[in-house]
């Protein structure tokens, strides 16, 4: 503390202040010439993995095109808020709804128009509300759309469908697949589930071949009865807790009953809903001790296990492993757009502004380095804030083929690094 103090003599008279730089003293240690040789050594067998390894970063690349129109679609439904009333529109602007989501996701967008332009990148940024009604997608239709580089929404599916009927510009549905229809010009940004749980399946049975001799237990909703079957599969023996609507309490004496003693209890729980996955979590947690270790998994992609209100401690305690497409960051550039954020927007930046921050970054500078999306298929998998991006056209749509496997660690999330052979 004393090297500290010496090193910085302003901190003894000024008060500490948030990014303040201090100068740490190292201890020098006087090293024998055999010592650094061996060090040599080692670091010459280990740069061969280094200089193999490379990271995309596209802001660093050549713009081959610096000028676009973009055009978001999204449900704001602003002709429903009542404006007249602070109370109503306070109210309706602290809930999750469509038009709290469209707002929070048209954030996260502007965002990224803004650092794109920092760039050098011209993004002329068109904005439209849908009010999710299909009467008004047709008259959104009869727009010029061959203008747009590209097109981001709408989000809903029959709005989506609707509206992309005539359309051949390349468009984007953000954040859902199911009942997208599929047509060439579509690019769909999350990664289908059967992907993940298949990455999921194949560390589990890795985990097996290590361990054959586990207590399995099967915690599963009517909503996940094929991972429930591939489980049972592969863990015959296994016991099985069916939750549904009307019961979606799991007692803590039934599972206490069916732990092992002095071998790993591995719980699968496939749900994404969000009180089972709070209420299990802590009934495992307190069952675990020394005697009867308990893993946690689940094949189920879900951010919901990423809510304030499950403990990331309980999720460490029991090293939780599940698939999600996007993982939580501390990186210091991350730091620094979260409080721009806030300076900016007056609140936190939530899961669904950072991934259209993330998307809309991501797609644009693929485009103005490639010039066209689909030359930037070879270029490979991109990583921002939360989410990376990997896209393949396969089954006449562009999709993108990037997730995360997350383990919980004490109060890390750790990244599973798995190679992707999906092509």
């Amino acid at each position: 503390m004393d090297g500290i103090i010496k090193a910085n003599p302003g901190i003894q008279i000024d008060k500490l202040k948030r990014r303040s730089i201090l100068v740490i003293p190292l201890k020098k240690k006087n090293v024998a010439k055999d010592e650094i040789n061996i060090l040599d050594e080692s670091l010459k067998k280990d740069s061969v993995i280094l200089s193999d390894f490379k990271l995309n970063d596209l802001k660093k690349e050549k713009f081959k095109k610096i000028d676009f129109e973009l055009a978001f679609l999204a449900p704001f439904k602003l002709n429903t808020v009542v404006l007249d009333s602070v109370e109503d529109t306070e109210k309706t602007l602290g809930e999750v709804n469509l038009t709290t989501i469209s707002i929070n996701f048209y954030n996260g967008l502007s965002y990224a128009v803004q650092e794109l332009n920092d760039l050098g990148i011209n993004v002329n940024l068109s904005v439209y509300d849908t009010e999710n009604d299909l009467n008004k997608i047709d008259e959104l239709k009869s727009l010029d759309l061959k203008k747009f580089d590209l097109i981001i929404g709408p989000f809903i599916a029959r709005n989506f469908n609707k509206f992309n009927s005539d359309n051949t510009s390349l468009i984007v549905s953000p954040l859902i697949e199911n009942g997208i229809s599929i047509k060439e010009n579509v690019l769909i940004t999350t990664t289908n589930k059967s992907l993940k749980s298949t990455r999921v399946f194949d560390i589990i049975d890795s985990e097996i071949a290590l361990m054959e001799d586990q207590c399995a237990i099967i915690i599963s909703d009517l909503e996940n009865k094929s991972s429930k079957s591939k489980l049972i599969n592969r863990f015959p023996n296994a016991e099985v807790i069916d939750i549904d609507e009307e019961n979606l309490f799991v007692d803590p004496e039934i599972t206490d009953s069916l732990m092992g003693v002095n071998k790993q209890n591995w719980v699968f729980l496939e749900t994404s809903k969000t009180n089972v996955i709070s209420s299990v979590t802590s009934l495992l947690n307190s069952q675990n001790n020394n005697d009867r270790k308990i893993r946690l998994f689940s094949t189920v992609s879900s951010e919901n296990y990423e809510n304030s209100n499950i403990s990331l401690e309980k999720l460490g305690n029991l090293n939780f492993i599940y698939p999600s497409n996007s993982k939580p960051s501390i990186s210091f550039d991350y730091n620094n757009f979260y409080e721009s954020y806030i300076e900016k927007f007056g609140n936190e930046p939530d899961r669904i502004s950072i991934k259209a921050r993330d998307l809309t970054y991501d797609l644009i500078l693929r485009i103005a380095v490639f010039k066209k999306f689909e030359n930037s298929l070879p270029y490979g998998e991109t990583t921002h804030f939360q989410n990376k991006f990997d896209y393949t056209f396969k089954d006449n749509f562009y999709r993108n083929r990037s997730f995360y496997i997350l383990r919980h660690r004490d109060l890390e999330i750790l990244e599973i690094e798995e190679p992707n052979n999906e092509q």
